[in-house]
């Protein structure tokens, strides 16, 4: 999916946003603004663009400016140190639930609200509850989901969030409950946002549960376009089965692969006006798009 008028105010800012994390001098955020104002997506003067695209290009200023590859670091470790503290009692729900598959996917995608400017708060057991209860899901969209996984044999599995990684791994393990397939959790290779790196997920045990692998892409892109991941990867991709998108990065970039239609679902939240009105659901819905 290519911008929307939306996202200009958007990305600018999340640029602003990071740039007053990383230093407290209004000068060089100032000089900072006036160029990133130059590229021409955020004068509206280019809309054929994907926001990781866009945001690829932001956050090179960001660290030309800055001098941080990783300026969110911080902000990830503790995004995933929270959800790590959540983890078991969310679980302990999940195995309890009549239908402990759809549940753990629900709570995956609730993860995808996790972004690099929101923080999560320390949730109990009957917020997590309340949370599931309150949320809005197409029934029959994941029976879809459910439907092809029992069929298929190995599932690529692209990741998004620090935090909401966690519960990509809930997910996991609960598939594995209940299905016999090969899982490889693919994650980004370069700092991107609070996007999950290979460290990130070995530090919350996703190997225990699936093979975990980066992309490959040579620039910090929030987003996933098989022609710039690996080899490796794009074999995987070529040899599964089953692709699981998460998040609106990857759905913005894997959404203009037509190579892809008919082997990805994307899983993700209705964020912003451009995500619920292309898939015509209220805000925060949670969307299961089979392409």
């Amino acid at each position: 999916m290519k911008i929307w008028p939306d996202c200009i105010p958007c990305i600018s800012r999340m640029a602003l946003e990071v740039m007053r994390i990383v230093t407290k001098d209004e000068q060089l955020v100032s000089r900072f603004l006036t160029e990133i104002l130059e590229l021409k997506p955020l004068r509206g003067e280019n809309y054929s663009i994907t926001s990781p695209e866009l945001t690829r290009d932001v956050w090179l200023k960001i660290e030309k400016f800055s001098g941080e590859k990783d300026p969110l670091r911080t902000k990830k470790n503790e995004q995933n140190r929270k959800a790590l503290n959540i983890y078991p009692e969310a679980k302990e729900i999940i195995e309890k639930k009549s239908d402990p598959v759809a549940e753990a996917l629900k709570l995956a995608i609730l993860g995808n609200s996790i972004d690099s400017m929101v923080g999560m708060g320390e949730f109990t057991s009957e917020e997590i509850v309340k949370l599931l209860q309150e949320s809005c899901i197409n029934a029959k969209a994941v029976e879809q989901l459910k439907k092809k996984i029992s069929k298929v044999r190995k599932i690529v599995y692209l990741g998004d969030n620090c935090g909401e990684v966690v519960f990509d791994r809930l997910f996991i393990e609960t598939l594995r409950n209940f299905y016999h397939t090969e899982m490889i959790y693919i994650t980004r290779t370069l700092p991107i946002l609070n996007d999950a790196l290979l460290e990130d997920a070995l530090s919350i045990g996703m190997n225990e549960v699936a093979e975990v692998v980066e992309n490959g892409i040579p620039e910090p892109l929030p987003g996933t376009m098989i022609e710039k991941v690996s080899e490796e990867v794009r074999d995987l991709i070529e040899d599964s089965n089953l692709v699981i998108s998460k998040g609106l990065g990857n759905y913005d970039s894997l959404s203009e692969d037509e190579h892809l239609r008919g082997k990805i679902s994307f899983l993700l939240r209705g964020k912003c006006y451009p995500s619920c009105a292309a898939h015509r659901v209220p805000l925060g819905s949670l969307i299961v798009h089979h392409f």
